[in-house]
C-alpha cells in the first residue's frame, strides 16, 4: 500500500511537472522583449523566462592530420573518447554546460591500451545583446589512435597517453532582428516562421597537443604542437518552419584567417617553428527537429575543412564531420531567481 502511494505522489508530480501550461507572464515578457529589441514577433517567440535542460550525444572532436613535407607520409589520429554525453543549462542570457565520455561510447575497445582513455568539455555561453553571443569552451582529450589503415596497432599503443587541451571561443552577430539564432544552437527561442540570417562570426582556437610518442618515422618524432588559429567567418542560416514546430536549418560558413604553429621535436630538445601565414576554412551545417513550448529535440550534422599553408616542412591539418543528437525540455523559473538575475542585468546593462 506504501509503495503505491509514492507511486501515485510521484506520478501526480511528473504529470503536473511536464503539463504545465504557459503563463501569462511569460506572453507579457516576450512581447516586452519583441517590442525592446524590434523583431517582429510573428517570426521569433523567446523562452527567456523559462529554465531550460538540454541533453545531447555529439561526435564533434578533433581529427587531426599530421604529414611529413619531406617524404609524403601521412597519418590521422582522433580521439579514443570519439564521441561524448553533455548536459547544459540555460536560463535568461547565459549558460553553462558539461560533456564528457563514458567508458561504454570508448571507440577501439578492443586494444587493452586505450580503455584508460578520457575525455571531457566545459562551456559558458551568453548574449551581450539580443544580437551578440559569446561562447567560450574548454576540452581535454586523453588517448588517441590512428584511423590510417596501414599505421596498425603498434602506433595506437604509442597514443594511448597522447593529450590535447584546447581553450576555443567564438563571437556572432545576427543580422536579421527576425532570425532566432537562439532556436538553432540553444533552443532558448523558437522559429515561428521561415527566415534567414547573414552570421559574421570570428573565432579563435588555442590547442596544445602532447603526443607523447617516438620511433614514429612518418612525422619524424613530433613531440609537442603548440597551434593558435584566428579566423574570420561571414556565414548563411537559414530556417525553414513547418507548423510553427518542425524546422530545418542549413548553413554554411567560409571564412579566412591565420594560423601559428611550433612543433617540438624529441630528439636532441630540437624545436622548429611553423608560420602558417593564411588559413582557409569552410563549415557547413545541417539541422532538422521539432521545437514547442516544452519539448524540443532533434539531430544535427555539420563538416569542417581547416587548410593550412605552411611555410615549411610538416602540415597540421583538421578537418571533421560529426553529428548531434540533442533533447530538452523547458521548466518555469520562479521570482527569487527572476530578482537575482535582474540585479546582474541592471548591473551589467544587459
Amino acid at each position: 500500500m506504501k509503495l503505491n502511494c509514492t507511486f501515485f505522489i510521484f506520478l501526480f508530480i511528473m504529470t503536473n511537472t511536464f503539463s504545465q501550461n504557459i503563463r501569462n507572464y511569460d506572453f507579457e515578457m516576450q512581447v516586452l522583449h519583441a517590442e525592446k529589441e524590434g523583431y517582429d514577433s510573428l517570426y521569433r517567440v523567446n523562452y527567456f523566462e523559462n529554465i531550460i535542460i538540454r541533453s545531447e550525444l555529439t561526435s564533434d572532436v578533433p581529427r587531426i592530420e599530421l604529414k611529413n613535407g619531406t617524404t609524403g607520409e601521412t597519418i590521422e589520429i582522433r580521439p579514443a573518447s570519439e564521441y561524448q554525453l553533455g548536459l547544459s543549462l540555460d536560463y535568461k542570457w547565459i549558460a553553462i554546460g558539461f560533456a564528457f565520455t563514458p567508458k561504454f561510447l570508448l571507440n577501439k575497445q578492443d586494444l587493452q591500451e586505450l580503455n584508460d582513455s578520457k575525455a571531457f568539455a566545459m562551456s559558458l555561453n551568453f548574449f551581450f545583446s539580443d544580437r551578440w553571443r559569446q561562447e567560450l569552451k574548454y576540452n581535454y582529450y586523453q588517448g588517441f589512435f590512428s584511423s590510417t589503415s596501414t599505421a596498425g596497432d603498434d602506433l595506437d599503443i604509442q597514443l594511448k597517453n597522447t593529450v590535447l587541451q584546447s581553450i576555443e571561443g567564438s563571437t556572432y552577430f545576427i543580422v536579421n532582428r527576425n532570425y532566432s539564432f537562439r532556436a538553432h544552437y540553444a533552443q532558448t527561442e523558437r522559429q515561428l516562421k521561415s527566415a534567414g540570417s547573414l552570421i559574421p562570426r570570428l573565432i579563435f582556437n588555442y590547442s596544445v597537443t602532447e603526443t607523447n610518442f617516438t620511433d614514429v618515422p612518418e612525422v619524424e618524432e613530433i613531440d609537442l604542437i603548440n597551434s593558435f588559429d584566428l579566423i574570420a567567418q561571414v556565414g548563411y542560416l537559414y530556417t525553414f518552419v513547418y507548423n510553427k514546430k518542425w524546422f530545418a536549418t542549413v548553413g554554411v560558413h567560409p571564412g579566412i584567417g591565420y594560423n601559428y604553429s611550433q612543433y617540438k621535436y624529441g630528439d636532441n630538445n630540437l624545436s622548429k617553428e611553423l608560420f602558417n601565414n593564411l588559413t582557409f576554412a569552410i563549415e557547413s551545417e545541417l539541422n532538422i527537429g521539432y521545437n514547442s513550448y516544452r519539448w524540443f529535440f532533434g539531430t544535427s550534422y555539420k563538416l569542417k575543412n581547416y587548410n593550412y599553408s605552411n611555410s615549411d616542412i610538416d602540415e597540421f591539418k583538421r578537418n571533421s564531420g560529426s553529428f548531434n543528437i540533442y533533447l530538452g525540455y523547458r521548466f518555469n523559473d520562479n521570482k527569487p531567481m527572476r530578482k537575482l538575475f535582474d540585479w546582474f542585468e541592471d548591473k551589467l546593462g544587459l
